[in-house]
């Protein structure tokens, strides 16, 4: 037997409204998300908040005596480590929102990988001075 009109529209009223739920509660708990990575050394720490920008930077005496131009390597490798950090951490938490088999995952889950790869084998090595 079909189904009533009113009912699909208050079934797709429901479920769109739930989804929203879903994507504010996402939205918020994505605002909270922070990662942060140590250069091999311990020269620098680095933190970044959900966006990749670096919100927080830590130097310690080791830091004092590297070169500026080896200084500046450590630090932007380390931020790259804890961006790719981050995307690790975004993909956790969406698909523990959404599951593991949702698209809305793979999609959010691709785009910080994408936006903030693993590094580079070369940027490992400046970060472990």
């Amino acid at each position: 037997m079909p189904q009533d009109p009113e009912d699909l529209l208050v079934d797709w009223q429901q479920s769109a409204e739930q989804q929203a739920q879903v994507g504010l509660v996402l939205s918020r708990r994505m605002q909270e998300v922070a990662a942060s990575a140590e250069s091999a050394g311990g020269e620098a720490v680095v933190v970044v908040d959900h966006t990749g920008g670096m919100t927080g930077l830590t130097l310690t005496a080791p830091a004092m005596r590297l070169s500026a131009a080896e200084l500046a390597e450590t630090i932007l490798a380390t931020s790259r480590r804890a961006q790719a950090q981050l995307a690790e951490k975004m993909a956790e938490l969406v698909t523990s929102i959404y599951g593991s088999d949702s698209p809305t995952a793979a999609f959010i889950s691709g785009t910080y990988a994408e936006q903030f790869p693993p590094p580079l084998e070369e940027d490992e090595g400046q970060a472990r001075r």
